[in-house]
C-alpha cells in the first residue's frame, strides 16, 4: 500500500502547479491538518525541535521523532520526515535510520548536505555516498521512499548575498545534477528566492525543485510559472501560530489556509486533499 501512497506523492510533484507543504510541529497540528481534509504532513525538524524542548541540529533523538510520526495516521496520511543530515555518524547508521523510517510508515524524506551543527556541507562526493546508501538500502529491502535532498549553498552566510552571487548559483547546479546521479527524488534549496536563479536551476535537471517561503513575508503567487514544483514554509506556520497563543488550531489552520486554497480552486497548485 506505501508504494502506491509514494507513487502518488511523486507523480503530485508538477513544474507550474507546485505542491504545497505546510509544515507541522507536533502530534496535534498534523491531526489538525487532516481534519482540514489535507493529508500530507511534512515534519520540520527546527519546529518540532523547538516545540517539544530541544535545540534544532539533531538534538531531538530519532527515536522520539519516529514515536511521534507513528501517531500522526500514518496509514490514512502521507507522512514526510524531515532527518536534518541523516542522524548518523557513519553509513552503517544512516542504514539503520533508513530501515526505521520505511517501518515507521513515512512516504518521503528531506535529507541536508551540511553537517550537522556546522556551517559546513558534505563534499559532493561525500552526500552522493550517502545517498547511493539510502538508495541501496531501499532496493535491499525492496521499498521505496521519496528522497528529496536539501542542498545549502543558499542557506549558509548571507542569504541576500547568496541570491545574486552567480558562484552560488553554479556550486548549487553542480551539486544538483551530481546528486541526480544517485536516483533521488527531488531537490530541496532552502534560502534561494531569486526568480532569475530559480529559473537556471530548474532548466538544468529534470527533478523536481523545491523552495521554502515564509509564509508571512511571502506570496506563493509570485513563485507561479518560473518552473518550481513544490513550496514549503519550514517553520514559519509554526512561529505564526506561537504568535497568536490564544488562538485555537481550528481557527488559525482556517484562517491560513483561506487565501492558499484560493489558489488551489484556480488549478494553480496542489495541496494534496484526498477527496
Amino acid at each position: 500500500m506505501n508504494e502506491n501512497k509514494i507513487a502518488q506523492f511523486r507523480n503530485a510533484h508538477k513544474r507550474d502547479k507546485p505542491l504545497v507543504l505546510l509544515n507541522i510541529w507536533n502530534v496535534a497540528s498534523a491531526n489538525e491538518l487532516t481534519k482540514k481534509k489535507i493529508n500530507l504532513i511534512p515534519t520540520g525538524s527546527y519546529a518540532m525541535s523547538d516545540h517539544y524542548g530541544y535545540q534544532d541540529g539533531e538534538n531531538m533523538p530519532f527515536d522520539e521523532i519516529l514515536c511521534y510520526i507513528q501517531h500522526m495516521d500514518t496509514g490514512n496520511n502521507y507522512i514526510t520526515a524531515d532527518i536534518e543530515s541523516g542522524y548518523a555518524e557513519n553509513l552503517t547508521d544512516l542504514e539503520k535510520n533508513t530501515e526505521a523510517l520505511i517501518n515507521s510508515g513515512v512516504i518521503g524524506i528531506n535529507i541536508e548536505d551540511r553537517k550537522s551543527n556546522t556551517e559546513t556541507l558534505y563534499s559532493i562526493e561525500e552526500q552522493s555516498e550517502r545517498l547511493l546508501c539510502i538508495k541501496q538500502k531501499l532496493n535491499f529491502m525492496k521499498k521505496d521512499l521519496f528522497i528529496n535532498v536539501r542542498t545549502d549553498k543558499y542557506f549558509i552566510g548571507d542569504i541576500a548575498n547568496n541570491n545574486q552571487d552567480e558562484q552560488v548559483l553554479n556550486q548549487t547546479i553542480t551539486r544538483i545534477k551530481a546528486y541526480e546521479k544517485t536516483g533521488i527524488d527531488g531537490i530541496f534549496v532552502p534560502g534561494l528566492k531569486n526568480k532569475e536563479h530559480i529559473e537556471k536551476i530548474t532548466g538544468e535537471t529534470s527533478l523536481p525543485i523545491n523552495i521554502m517561503l515564509d509564509v508571512k513575508e511571502d506570496s506563493v503567487a509570485e513563485y507561479l510559472n518560473i518552473g518550481i514544483s513544490r513550496i514549503s514554509f519550514g517553520p514559519s506556520i509554526y512561529m505564526l501560530y506561537s504568535e497568536h497563543e490564544n488562538s485555537d488550531l481550528d481557527t488559525f489552520y482556517t484562517s491560513l489556509l483561506a487565501e492558499i486554497v484560493q489558489h488551489e480552486k484556480q488549478n494553480l497548485i496542489e495541496l494534496f486533499k484526498i477527496k
